[in-house]
């Protein structure tokens, strides 16, 4: 990140952007529009790359619905739907998703529903990614953007792998309450976080598979506690899409954030520049240093009222360890389906793996075929026990060689 352009930064984010009760059982795609509608409803999620991805149900203009899988992106408050998905819509004008500037018209939001329950659509903007996923390397054709969220109380039960929606109604808040600041028209959340005796302010992005900050904070933590591990170049849950800025990341693996009573110990943060985060604050209610990720979440159940500005923290089981035990390099998904190597890690100014370098295409790892598998699927490929061998295929310039790579842990 050192030296890189302020311009270069804000593209790649912009591309990020341009990026309860009863349990309801969603309709099948075709079925009519049912006019009986729950105020509450908790869905089922899975993970991949620490991204949860549900079913949400989209309204066609003749009123049938049609169900799509979708990836909870508490840090965007723009509706990306994939043009295939948008298309079914019709939504996708011919030639949308098509060329450099693929998405960048915004459309209104059609009707959407979770569990049957309504999602705020008003003032929602939407973008057509080219396509059949909302993003590559990710499993889903849309997004369940911050401000379809904002008129309800959400849960982000991470232990119980369920994701619970309520206009009214719904369960009773349990855990440790924590006020917060909601920006009314995103959607975005933001909590006042204690760390190494500093309060910073940060959204809560369980869109970002990892935790971001500023600079600024990592390097004042690495001026006063070296000891602290770091490294420079993101892995693991910090690699979000591979942008040019990620490989020069500051990744420090912090021993405590504390959230009002709450504590999130353990957690890996990518330090990047702060022009970030001054485009990132544009979003928020007030300006930020970052953002809390999901790799920080993953043991807790998490409840947002927005209409009241309160979090509810309840811990669960700690999650597993070895997050950042792996090969260190970063990738970036290709639209294509396949897989880039962005960058590699280096650890006291030297790389942790020889014979790869940034530009190279991996095409498998340890037999495992790349092309086409999600970002979850393959970073969880060059995980492993520290001092474990991961064979890495990896194309240049048409030839491909193989390439043995230890596992380590980073930071």
């Amino acid at each position: 990140m050192r030296g890189t352009p302020r311009a270069v930064i804000l593209a790649c984010a912009a591309i990020v952007s341009g990026l309860v009760g009863a349990t309801a059982t969603p309709r099948p795609a075709g079925a009519a529009a049912d006019p009986g509608r729950p105020a509450s409803a908790t869905v089922p999620y899975t993970l991949d790359h620490n991204r949860m991805i549900v079913d949400v149900e989209f309204v066609r203009r003749d009123g049938t619905i049609r169900t799509a899988r979708a990836w909870v992106d508490t840090g965007n408050p723009d509706l990306l739907l994939a043009e295939t998905l948008a298309r079914d819509l019709g939504l996708a004008p011919p030639g949308a998703g098509a060329g450099p500037d693929a998405g960048t018209a915004p459309l209104p939001a059609p009707p959407m529903r979770l569990g049957g329950v309504p999602l705020a659509t008003d003032g929602v903007t939407t973008r057509i990614r080219p396509g059949p996923r909302v993003m590559p390397g990710v499993p889903a054709e849309a997004n369940l953007p911050a401000s379809a969220l904002r008129r309800g109380r959400v849960v982000f039960d991470y232990p119980a792998r369920g994701l619970t929606f309520a206009t009214a109604g719904g369960p009773r808040p349990r855990g440790v309450p924590v006020s917060c600041r909601v920006n009314a028209a995103t959607g975005l959340v933001q909590v006042a976080a204690t760390i190494a005796g500093e309060t910073v302010e940060l959204a809560i992005d369980n869109g970002s598979a990892g935790t971001w900050v500023s600079r600024r904070l990592t390097a004042a933590w690495h001026a006063r506690h070296p000891e602290w591990p770091q490294v420079t170049g993101a892995v693991g849950a910090a690699n979000f899409f591979g942008f040019p800025f990620e490989a020069g990341g500051d990744l420090v693996r912090v021993p405590l954030i504390e959230v009002g009573p709450v504590r999130l110990a353990g957690v890996g943060a990518l330090g990047l520049d702060q022009s970030l985060f001054d485009w990132y604050s544009g979003k928020t209610a007030a300006p930020v240093a970052g953002f809390i990720g999901a790799n920080a979440l993953l043991g807790v159940r998490l409840e947002v009222d927005f209409a009241r500005s309160l979090t509810y923290w309840e811990a669960g089981p700690t999650p597993p360890a070895g997050d950042f035990d792996t090969v260190g390099v970063t990738l970036r998904p290709e639209p294509g389906g396949g897989y880039t190597i962005a960058g590699v890690v280096t650890k006291d100014g030297r790389a942790v793996v020889d014979g790869v370098q940034a530009g190279d295409a991996l095409v498998s790892v340890d037999g495992l075929e790349v092309a086409n598998a999600t970002m979850g699927r393959v970073v969880a490929a060059l995980r492993g026990r520290p001092g474990t061998r991961r064979t890495l295929l990896v194309e240049r310039a048409g030839v491909r060689t193989a390439v043995t790579a230890t596992v380590v842990s980073l930071p």
